[in-house]
C-alpha cells in the first residue's frame, strides 16, 4: 500500500500541471469593439492560433458589422469615402501587417459612385513577426469610416499581447478563415492582360482581358499603390464582353492635374460569379477609339429629335399660329411665302442657339445643366403667360386699342404678316417645345453638354434644323401654301378658335405658376387675367361680343361638367387614383434591390407635356397600372418640377439632361433598364418582368 501511494501523488501532479498549461494557453481576440458615440459599427480582431514559422506568420481575421444602411469601403473608394486602416506603430516585435481585401461592391448616391461593403464582413490579415520573436504586442487605434447618407470617422483601440509558446489553435477561428480568404482574389498571370492603355487624350485607361472560360457579369475595380495616385479616381467601368474577352474603359479623373499614367502600375480586380482575379498590370500609351457614335450619328439624331417636336404635345398649343400663316400665305407671292417661312425657321433656330449659349453659362458658372430647366424658373413661366396671353390677345384683334409700348412694340405684330411677326412666331413655337423630350432628342442633348463648345452649338444648331425643317420646306416650295383653302371671310370664324387654342396655353403656364407662389397670389393673378380678358373683349369687339364670351364659357363648362357627371364611372375606372409614391433617392434604390424588390423609377416634372402623357396614357392604364400596385414593387418618384440637385444628379449619372425619365431595377437587372422617353405598355411590362428575373 505504502509503495502505490507515491504513483498517486505522481498522477495527482501529472493532472494539475497539465490543467496549469491548458489555462495558460490562449488564443488572442479583442472581444467585439464598439464605439459610444456610434453604435452602427462594432469591430472585432482575434486570431486563428496558427503560426507560420517559416514566414513568421500570424493568420488574423478582422470581424466588421455594419447595420443595414451603412457601409464601409474598399481600399479604393471611390468618389468618396475614406478606407479602414490601422495605425500600428505602438505594437512591438511587429514587422508586417497585410490586408487582404474581399472583392467590394460598387454604390451610386446621389450621382456619387463608391466601392466598399454593407452588412457583415471579414478582413483576412497577415500579421508577419520580427525574426526568433516569441512574444509581441499588436497595439494600436483602428480607424474604420462608414456612411449611409452622412459618414463617420471612428476610431477603435486595439491591445492584444502574443506569445507563441501559449498560443494555441482556435479550430473555429481557423475554419472560418478559409472562407474569408475565398472571397480575396487571387493573383493571376498577368498575361491574361492583353491589352493595358493609357490614352493622356482622353484621360482614359482600356483594359483587354482574356478568360478561357469566358464571362457571364463580371465586374472590374482599379487600385494602385502609386502615391502620386492616391487622389486618383477611377470611374466605373463601361465594360463589353466578346466571347472570351473583356474590354474595359475607365475615365480617370484628379482634383488636381493628372499625372501622365504611361508606365503606371495599376492593380485590376475582376470577379464574375465565383471568379475573383487580380491582375497586376502596367500602362502603355497608346490610343482610345471613342465608344460613343460618331458627331454625324449625333448630328442626325439631333435632326430626327428636333423634328419629332414638332408632333409631340408641347407643340400643339402653337399649331393655330402655324395653320393661320399657311392659311394666310396663300394669298401672297411665292417670294413673300418663301421670306416669311424663312423667317419662322430663323426663329427656331435662333432659339436653340440662345439655349445652348444659356446651357453653356450655366456649366461655365457649376450651375445645373438640363432640357427644360427653364421651366424650373418662375419668372421665365410668368414672362411665357404675358406673351401667349399677348398672342391670343392679338389673334381676337385687341391691338385696335393702344397698349402700353413696352407690351405692344415687339409683341403687336406677332401675328401679322411682317417678317419679324413671323420670327417671333418661330421662337415662340421652340420656347413652347422644351417642355418635351421626343425620342433621339435627349441622347442629342446629352452628348452636347458632355462635349465642348463647339459641339454644343452644332448640336443645337441641328436641333434647331430639325424642327424648323417643315417651315423651310415651305420656303423652298412656297406653292405648297396654295394647296390649302384660301383666305376669306371664314377666317373671322377660325381666329377665335386658335385665339382661344393659345389662351389655353396661357391657362397651362399659369397653373405652373401656382408650384412658385402663394395661393392667394395665384387666385389673384387668375381673376384678373380672366377680368382683363373679357374686358378687352368688350371694348374691341363691344357688349355682345361679350356676353356671347361669358355665355360660350357658362354653356361650354356646363357641357364639359354634365359630360363628366355622365361619365364618371367610366372615367374613375379608366383614370385611377394614383399610387403612393416614396421620394426617389439612390440609397432607397439600392436598398429595395437588396431586399428582392423590383424598382420602378419615374423622373417627371408638371411643366413636362411628355411626363403627364406618359402617365395619363400608360402608368394609369392597366396592365401597367396594376403591375405597379404589385407587392414586389417599390414606386420612386422624382419631381423635377422645381430645381433639385439630387435629381440633377441622379440624370446625369444616368447620362441624360431631361425629363421624362424612366428606369427599372431588379434582382434580374441591378444596374437597372433605362426606358424609352415615350413610354408603351409592352415596353413597361416587358422591363418590369426582366427586372424581376434572376
Amino acid at each position: 500500500m505504502n509503495k502505490i501511494l507515491p504513483l498517486w501523488l505522481l498522477s495527482l501532479i501529472a493532472a494539475l500541471l497539465l490543467y496549469s498549461a491548458q489555462s495558460l494557453a490562449e488564443t488572442p481576440s479583442t472581444g467585439w469593439l464598439s464605439h459610444e458615440d456610434h453604435p452602427p459599427v462594432s469591430v472585432k480582431l482575434e486570431l486563428t492560433g496558427h503560426y507560420e514559422a517559416e514566414r513568421n506568420l500570424l493568420p488574423a481575421l478582422l470581424h466588421v458589422e455594419l447595420d443595414e444602411g451603412w457601409k464601409t469601403y474598399w481600399r479604393s473608394p471611390g468618389e468618396g469615402g475614406i478606407p479602414p486602416t490601422f495605425d500600428w506603430s505602438e505594437s512591438s516585435n511587429i514587422n508586417d501587417i497585410e490586408w487582404r481585401w474581399p472583392v467590394p461592391s460598387r454604390y451610386s448616391i446621389q450621382g456619387i459612385d463608391t466601392v466598399g461593403y454593407q452588412g457583415s464582413l471579414t478582413f483576412p490579415l497577415m500579421i508577419q513577426l520580427s525574426p526568433d520573436a516569441r512574444q509581441a504586442q499588436i497595439s494600436g487605434t483602428l480607424t474604420m469610416s462608414s456612411c449611409t447618407t452622412v459618414c463617420v470617422l471612428t476610431d477603435y483601440p486595439i491591445d492584444l499581447h502574443v506569445d507563441l509558446d501559449t498560443l494555441t489553435v482556435d479550430s473555429d477561428r481557423a475554419f472560418a478563415f478559409n472562407p474569408a480568404m475565398g472571397k480575396v482574389p487571387r493573383e493571376y498571370d498577368s498575361n491574361n492582360v492583353k491589352q493595358a492603355i493609357w490614352s493622356d487624350a482622353n484621360q482614359r485607361v482600356q483594359l483587354t482581358i482574356e478568360r478561357d472560360s469566358g464571362w457571364q457579369e463580371p465586374q472590374l475595380f482599379i487600385h494602385s499603390n502609386n502615391e502620386a495616385l492616391a487622389d486618383a479616381e477611377f470611374s466605373s467601368p463601361n465594360i463589353q464582353v466578346e466571347g472570351n474577352t473583356l474590354t474595359a474603359n475607365i475615365d480617370v479623373s484628379h482634383w488636381l492635374d493628372l499625372p501622365d499614367l504611361s508606365g503606371a502600375e495599376l492593380i485590376a480586380t475582376v470577379s464574375d460569379e465565383k471568379f475573383a482575379a487580380e491582375y497586376k498590370i502596367e500602362l502603355t500609351a497608346g490610343t482610345i477609339a471613342n465608344n460613343a457614335p460618331p458627331l454625324w450619328g449625333i448630328l442626325l439624331m439631333a435632326l430626327a429629335g428636333g423634328l419629332i417636336l414638332n408632333i409631340m404635345p408641347c407643340v400643339l398649343p402653337v399649331l393655330g399660329l402655324k395653320v393661320q400663316s399657311l392659311m394666310l400665305s396663300g394669298a401672297h407671292e411665292p417670294k413673300v411665302v418663301r421670306k416669311q417661312f424663312f423667317a419662322s425657321s430663323l426663329g427656331i433656330i435662333s432659339s436653340f442657339l440662345i439655349i445652348a449659349l444659356g446651357l453653356m453659362a450655366l456649366r461655365w458658372s457649376g450651375g445645373s445643366v438640363g432640357w427644360g430647366i427653364q421651366f424650373q424658373n418662375p419668372y421665365f413661366i410668368a414672362a411665357l403667360v404675358a406673351i401667349t396671353w399677348v398672342f391670343a390677345l392679338n389673334l381676337m384683334g385687341a391691338f385696335e386699342f393702344k397698349l402700353p409700348s413696352s407690351l405692344s412694340t415687339s409683341a403687336a405684330t406677332a401675328g401679322d404678316n411682317s417678317y419679324k411677326g413671323h420670327f417671333l412666331q418661330g421662337m415662340l413655337a421652340t420656347v413652347l417645345a422644351t417642355p418635351c423630350t421626343a425620342p433621339f432628342l435627349g441622347t442629342a442633348v446629352a452628348f452636347a453638354l458632355a462635349a465642348e463648345s463647339s459641339v454644343i452649338l452644332l448640336i443645337f444648331t441641328a436641333l434647331g434644323v430639325g424642327m424648323a425643317l417643315p417651315w423651310l420646306l415651305i420656303a423652298v416650295f412656297p406653292k405648297t401654301a396654295k394647296l390649302l383653302p384660301k383666305p376669306g371671310r371664314w377666317m373671322q370664324w377660325v381666329k377665335p378658335v386658335f385665339a382661344i387654342m393659345m389662351l389655353a396655353t396661357t391657362v397651362w403656364l399659369t397653373t405652373l405658376l401656382k408650384n412658385f407662389i402663394s395661393n392667394e397670389l395665384f387666385l389673384v393673378l387668375t381673376v384678373g387675367l380672366s377680368v382683363l380678358t373679357l374686358v378687352i373683349i368688350g371694348k374691341v369687339h363691344g357688349r355682345k361680343a361679350l356676353f356671347l364670351s361669358i355665355g360660350g364659357f357658362l354653356v361650354l363648362a356646363a357641357v364639359v361638367g354634365t359630360t363628366l357627371i355622365l361619365t364618371a364611372d367610366r372615367w374613375v375606372n379608366k383614370l385611377p387614383q394614383d399610387h403612393q409614391w416614396q421620394p426617389l433617392t439612390q440609397q432607397r434604390i439600392d436598398e429595395a434591390v437588396a431586399s428582392g424588390q423590383t424598382v420602378f423609377v419615374d423622373v417627371t416634372a408638371d411643366w413636362c407635356v411628355t411626363c403627364q402623357a406618359n402617365k395619363v396614357g400608360v402608368l394609369l392604364q392597366d396592365p401597367v397600372f396594376t403591375a405597379l400596385g404589385q407587392k414586389h414593387v417599390t414606386r420612386l418618384r422624382g419631381d423635377w418640377t422645381k430645381a433639385n440637385e439630387n435629381i440633377t444628379q441622379y440624370l446625369k449619372a444616368n447620362n441624360t439632361f431631361g425629363v421624362p425619365f424612366n428606369k427599372v431595377y431588379g434582382p434580374g437587372a441591378p444596374d437597372g433598364i433605362t426606358l424609352p422617353v415615350v413610354l408603351s405598355k409592352d415596353n413597361v411590362m416587358d422591363a418590369l418582368e426582366d427586372a424581376r428575373e434572376q
